[in-house]
C-alpha cells in the first residue's frame, strides 16, 4: 500500500503529432498533478501546443546516444504519408525504451501510456527482460478503426496490400506468448475510453488482456474565458449573420467528412467553418482519404467554406468553437472509438449534430447536447442541419445547459480521481 503521494511518469511518444495527443498530454498530465500525484511528462520531442504545463518535462532526444540515427530517421520518415506509420512505430519504441531507462533511474510508481494501441506488441516485447514495471496503458481502438478503414481484398485496392499486411501483423496471435511473458513479469492495465473499445479488445489475443481492461472515459478541463460569437466571427473574417457549422480536427478513417459537404451543397445560405491540419492521417494505412480542401473544390462549395489548414492551438480553439452554431461531428458506421471533438463542444457548450454511432447515440440520449443522423447518410445530416435552424432559442439554450451537465459528469477532476483509483487497485 503506497502512502505517499503516487509518482508517475506520463508518456506521450505522438505529442507532436496533429491529433488532439497533446492536448490531452497537457490537461490530463496537470489534472493528475493537482489531483496530488507527483507527475513527470516524456514525450518525443516535446508537446506540439507550446502551452506551459506545471509539471516536469522530458524528451527522448536527451536519452538517447546510439539510437540518434533512428530519432533523425523518424523524423524524415514523418514527411511522407507513405512511411509516417513506420515513423510513428520508431517514435513510439525509443519513447518507450527511454521511459524504461528513466523508471530504473527515478522510481515511478506507474508508466502512464497516452496510447498504447496500434503498436501493442512493440510495448509487451521492450517489457519482455523487465520486471516489476506497473504501466496503465490508454487504447483507443487504433487496431480496429484501421482495420475497418482497409479493404476486404487486398486486390480491390493494391496501394492497401501493405498496409493491411502490417496492420494484421501487428496483431496476430503469433504475440500472444510475449503478452504473456511480459504480463507475469510486470503489471498493466488497460484504460479504453468507451464499453464499445473494452468489448472489443476482450478476445484480442485470444482474451490475454481482458482481465484488466476498465473503461475511463476522457474528461472536460474548464475554459478559462468565453467570447462573444461576434468577436469571434471578427477574429476569424467569417460572415457575421449566416448560421455557421464547425467541422473540427484532422482526417483519419473512423471520420465521414464527405456527407457535411454533400449536404452543405443543397443548403445555400450558411457557412462552413474547418480548423486542423488536413494532412492525412495515418493511423488507418489508408492513402484515399478525401480531406476538406478537396471536399470543398469537388463539391463547388469553396465560396461558403473556410479551411485553417493547420494545427488550432489552445489559445486560438475557443474562436473556432464560439464562433459556430453547432459542430457537424460525422463518423463511419464502424467507428467505435471515441470522439473527442464531443467532449471539446461541450466543453464550449457548442450544440453538436453527430451520427448514430452505437456508443455515441447512447451519449447523446443520455445528455442531449444536440441533435443526431444517420451515420454516412447526407439526406439525414441535411434534414438535422435544416431542422436545428429552425429550432427556438429556448430549444438552444438547453443544448447549451447539457453542455454544462456533462461537463460536470466527465470533468478531468473526476477523470483524474478515477484514474489514481485504478492505479491503486493496479498496484495492490
Amino acid at each position: 500500500m503506497i502512502t505517499r503521494p503516487v509518482k508517475i511518469l506520463y508518456v506521450c511518444p505522438f505529442a507532436h503529432d496533429f491529433a488532439s495527443y497533446s492536448f490531452m498530454a497537457f490537461h490530463e498530465g496537470n489534472a493528475l498533478s493537482q489531483a496530488g500525484a507527483e507527475v513527470e511528462l516524456l514525450t518525443f520531442k516535446g508537446l506540439l501546443d507550446k502551452a506551459p504545463m506545471k509539471i516536469k518535462q522530458w524528451t527522448v532526444r536527451r536519452h538517447i546516444t546510439l539510437s540518434l540515427p533512428l530519432y533523425y530517421l523518424a523524423n524524415l520518415m514523418r514527411k511522407s504519408r507513405y512511411t509516417r506509420m513506420f515513423a510513428k512505430l520508431i517514435e513510439y519504441s525509443l519513447t518507450l525504451m527511454v521511459a524504461i531507462r528513466l523508471k530504473k533511474k527515478n522510481n515511478y510508481d506507474v508508466l502512464h501510456l497516452r496510447e498504447g494501441d496500434p503498436f501493442l506488441f512493440i510495448l509487451h516485447l521492450l517489457n519482455l527482460p523487465q520486471r516489476g514495471n506497473n504501466w496503465a496503458v490508454i487504447l483507443i481502438g487504433a487496431e480496429f478503426i484501421a482495420q475497418s478503414s482497409l479493404q476486404p481484398s487486398p486486390w480491390k485496392n493494391p496501394k492497401q496490400f501493405f498496409g493491411m499486411v502490417f496492420i494484421r501483423a501487428m496483431n496476430s496471435n503469433f504475440w500472444k506468448p510475449v503478452f504473456s511473458r511480459s504480463s507475469a513479469r510486470n503489471k498493466f492495465v488497460y484504460l479504453t475510453e468507451n464499453e464499445a473499445i473494452k468489448n472489443s479488445y476482450q478476445p484480442y489475443m485470444k482474451g490475454v488482456l481482458a482481465r484488466n481492461i476498465f473503461c475511463l472515459p476522457l474528461g472536460v478541463n474548464r475554459i478559462d474565458k468565453t467570447i462573444s460569437k461576434e468577436e469571434a466571427r471578427k477574429y476569424l473574417g467569417i460572415p457575421t449573420e449566416k448560421p455557421v457549422f464547425l467541422c473540427f480536427g484532422s482526417p483519419h478513417a473512423g471520420k465521414e467528412w464527405e456527407a457535411i459537404y454533400i449536404a452543405l451543397k443543397d443548403i445555400k445560405d450558411v457557412f462552413l467553418l474547418h480548423g486542423g491540419n488536413q494532412r492525412l492521417d495515418d493511423r488507418g494505412l489508408s492513402l484515399q482519404l478525401p480531406n476538406s480542401l478537396s471536399l470543398s473544390e469537388k463539391y463547388g462549395v469553396s465560396d461558403r467554406v473556410l479551411i485553417k489548414d493547420h494545427y488550432i492551438s489552445e489559445e486560438e480553439k475557443p474562436y473556432y468553437f464560439f464562433a459556430s452554431d453547432a459542430i457537424i461531428l460525422s463518423y463511419t458506421r464502424q467507428f467505435l472509438s471515441n470522439a473527442s471533438s464531443l467532449w471539446e463542444a461541450c466543453r464550449f457548450e457548442t450544440p453538436v449534430i453527430m451520427s448514430d454511432n452505437s456508443q455515441l447515440k447512447e451519449i447523446m440520449d443520455s445528455y442531449r447536447p444536440g441533435l443526431v443522423f444517420k451515420a454516412q447518410d447526407p439526406d439525414s445530416l441535411r434534414e438535422t442541419m435544416m431542422r436545428f435552424m429552425d429550432l427556438s432559442p429556448e430549444e438552444l439554450l438547453s443544448f447549451k445547459e447539457n453542455c454544462r451537465g456533462f461537463n460536470e459528469e466527465f470533468s478531468i477532476n473526476r477523470w483524474a480521481k478515477q484514474c489514481l483509483l485504478i492505479y491503486e487497485d493496479h498496484l495492490n
